[in-house]
């Protein structure tokens, strides 16, 4: 038998668009040219915050020339890696930049590896300003397990003009200005903390003792301090509900 279509409860993917596209909106900034999202005030679900993102960067492609800068931001082990990716499986054409390979390790103090004074700005800020002048850059590549710089890639401006800076601090004060849409990615701070716990031992090789001291000493301060106010800002907040601790059957998300 056929479906109804007209009934009131049926929820066409037309009808599904179109409340999608009412929700994001384009503005003016003032005193500029560029377009910005109209902040949307509800907090959405990790799923209905990536369509709302792709939705986002496809208007604000349409409505602005040159190079579109997406900042999104998170405290750790939110799954602000998990989100990109998934923004950029669907919209393959997008360049990404982690801020992770921006930090110096010449600037850790007392093994505080979420100190904002970590990023070297200058090269994170020349590399912003080569890709909207339509030059190819050269970003550096992070090794955790040494803590040190290793070498450079090649980063060009993508087909779709839309490039993804995407870290704990991407959408700092430094950073705000730059930027054309402004996404948070959170959990729950306890939630994000034994998220942060799981992905350091898989990624650098830090015993759970050694980090659970680094998260009580340093990284739950710097995210009080620093990382929570700039959240404040995102023209679109997410929450991800996704439980680290299935992490241990199936291997699919390495939380970031």
């Amino acid at each position: 038998m056929a479906q109804d279509t007209t009934s009131p409860g049926f929820d066409s993917p037309r009808r599904r668009s179109g409340l999608l596209r009412d929700q994001v909106q384009a503005v003016k900034k003032k005193d500029s040219d560029r377009y910005e999202i109209v902040p949307i005030e509800e907090t959405l679900s990790f799923e209905k915050g990536f369509f709302i993102v792709i939705r986002a960067c496809q208007l604000l492609a349409q409505k602005n020339d040159g190079l579109i800068l997406v900042g999104v931001a998170g405290p750790s082990g939110a799954g602000k890696t998990v989100f990109t990716d998934k923004v950029v499986s669907f919209m393959p054409s997008i360049a990404v930049i982690a801020m992770d390979n921006y930090n110096d390790s010449s600037r850790i103090i007392d093994g505080n590896f979420d100190d904002p004074r970590l990023t070297d700005y200058n090269t994170l800020l020349d590399n912003i300003h080569g890709l909207k002048a339509g030059k190819p850059v050269q970003v550096p590549i992070y090794d955790f397990k040494t803590s040190s710089r290793i070498g450079y890639r090649t980063v060009e401006v993508p087909s779709s003009r839309i490039v993804i800076i995407e870290g704990i601090y991407a959408l700092s004060e430094r950073l705000r200005p730059l930027l054309d849409l402004r996404v948070s990615v959170t959990g729950g701070i306890h939630l994000d903390l034994v998220k942060r716990v799981l992905r350091d031992i898989q990624r650098a090789g830090q015993e759970p003792e050694e980090i659970i001291h680094q998260i009580s000493e340093t990284v739950y301060p710097m995210y009080k301090a620093f990382i929570e106010p700039d959240l404040q800002t995102a023209h679109i907040k997410i929450i991800n509900k996704f439980n680290p601790f299935t992490g241990f059957q199936s291997p699919t998300y390495i939380l970031k």
